[in-house]
Parts: structure tokens; sequence; C-alpha cells
């Protein structure tokens, strides 16, 4: 299980994009290095069924009994913006499919995001409010979802394994799906280990820049569970770096996700506006 989550530095949030732990918890964008090269001494070999790969990946990372054995997870990191010379405390809090992200800026100014199983949403430090529609809410929820990896094609309309590649210089199974929303997302599993270690996917429908990476290295067991402790996230010719410094279970409460008031009131003023809308092109 990795919640599909990443911190995206411009903003000052976490946010997956993969499609992400994901996840995404932290989601869930995609690779580093070169890029992928197909390994050309085994693109005869028999490859193996996308459940095979999948099941392997929960296996790797401890197991279905380890990723269910927790109902709730605080995660606290950093984010890294090399060319700005930022950096950005970040914590996120997941429970029954629902998340919350808190940014803490340079000078101590806070970012909110959230999603409490309806609503998803962007609180910056100004108080500007963005709520969030169509089908990126769908991503949002699927990052906000703690166990994405035991249940992978729920989001997916199709996916295949199509062949073995070269990604962040190791040779991987190479999936490639169409996702619940209508858009490609490829992943990469170590071949000799089974983790992933990647996504690739475009931002370009939801205002980002086109062709992006996440590329997800350094394991590391938190509580029966392995996950990524260094998440390189590449949109364009932006480059983000989230680093996990502490993984806690089993202690989020509800209220966590309550929606700010600000939150509330913009939620409000857009069904109204969209209520007011609606009347006025039936008349």
């Amino acid at each position: 299980m990795f919640l599909r989550a990443w911190m995206k530095l411009g903003a000052g949030r976490f946010r997956n994009t993969a499609g992400v732990v994901a996840p995404t918890i932290l989601a869930l964008t995609l690779f580093a290095g070169a890029g992928s090269v197909l390994v050309g001494a085994q693109a005869a070999e028999k490859l193996p069924s996308v459940e095979e790969v999948l099941e392997r990946y929960v296996t790797a990372t401890g197991g279905r009994d380890a990723l269910l054995r927790h109902t709730s997870m605080t995660l606290h990191g950093y984010g890294q913006a090399p060319a700005k010379n930022l950096r950005v405390e970040g914590v996120l809090y997941t429970k029954d499919g629902k998340m919350l992200q808190k940014s803490t800026l340079p000078g101590g100014k806070v970012e909110l995001s959230g999603y409490d199983g309806e609503t998803a949403w962007d609180l910056d430090a100004g108080g500007k409010v963005t709520i969030h529609e169509g089908d990126e809410i769908k991503t949002i929820a699927r990052d906000a979802d703690m166990y994405y990896h035991l249940h992978v094609m729920n989001y997916f309309r199709t996916m295949e394994v199509v062949d073995v590649k070269e990604f962040n210089g190791r040779p991987c199974y190479h999936l490639r799906g169409v996702n619940n929303w209508g858009r490609t997302n490829e992943q990469f599993y170590d071949k000799e280990n089974g983790l992933l270690l990647g996504y690739a996917f475009n931002t370009a429908w939801r205002g980002g820049k086109g062709d992006a990476t996440e590329t997800f290295e350094d394991y590391k067991d938190f509580g029966g569970v392995l996950m990524p402790v260094k998440d390189t996230s590449r949109d364009g010719d932006d480059l983000s770096i989230f680093t996990i410094t502490s993984v806690t279970y089993d202690n989020v409460g509800d209220a966590v996700f309550r929606l700010p008031e600000a939150v509330q009131k913009a939620k409000a003023a857009a069904k109204t506006a969209a209520k007011e809308k609606s009347g006025s092109s039936s008349r």
C-alpha cells in the first residue's frame, strides 16, 4: 500500500498525480532518469499478467494483512523544489477514503487541501478557496484511498503488461492502462523485486505542463509496510522531491476532515450560483 500523494511545491501542498498514497498516500506524475528503454534481450520473454504484477507488489510491501491492519495513517515529510531553493514541511492524514494535507511554507504560512468523501478543496495561505469539479474529484478520491494497491483495477477500465522496459536504471514490467475517467496511466514495477518504481502520465487536461513522471525510491519499513521514502515528480520542466520522515497509524479522528469555515462558505456560494444559472437557463 503506497498512498498516492506528493508535494506540489508550486502551490505549497501535497497532491498525487498518477492516477495518485495511492496514492496516493500521498499521490499520484512520474519518471526520473533518462527515459524508458526496451530491454532487448528480454523482449520476447513471456510476460506475467497484470494481476500477477499487482499481487507481487502487495506481497513485496508487506502483504494484505499488514496493509489492512491499520484504519488510518498520518504521514510527515518535507517537499523541495530545487530550482526555487524552496522547502515545505508537510503532513497528510488519511482515513476511510478521506484525506487532509497541510503544508507549512517558509515564514510559517499554511496551505490546506482536503477531501471529505464528497468535496475536494484547496485553501491557500491567502485564504483563497478552490472547489474541485468533475474528473479532478475522481483523481483526488483515488489519492485518498489508503488501500489503493489492494484494488488498483477498481480505478481502471483497462490495463495490460505491454513489455519490459528500463525505468530509473532498472528493468521493469511496464503496465499501461486507461483509468475510469479516460486518462492513460503507465506503471513500472521492478522485474527483480516487484516494487513499484514509478508512474508516467499527462497532466495537460488538469492544467499541468503535459508529460509527467513520478519516481519512487528508497523503500523503508513503516509499521510492517514498505513505502518509498523518496518521491520525485517531474511535470514538464518542474521538479519537486518529497521525502517521508515518519509514518504513524490509527491516530486520526474524524474531525480532522471537517471542512474549514471558508471552504463551507465557498461551497455554499458555488451551489447557489449553480442553481441560479440553472434557473436562468430554463426560462
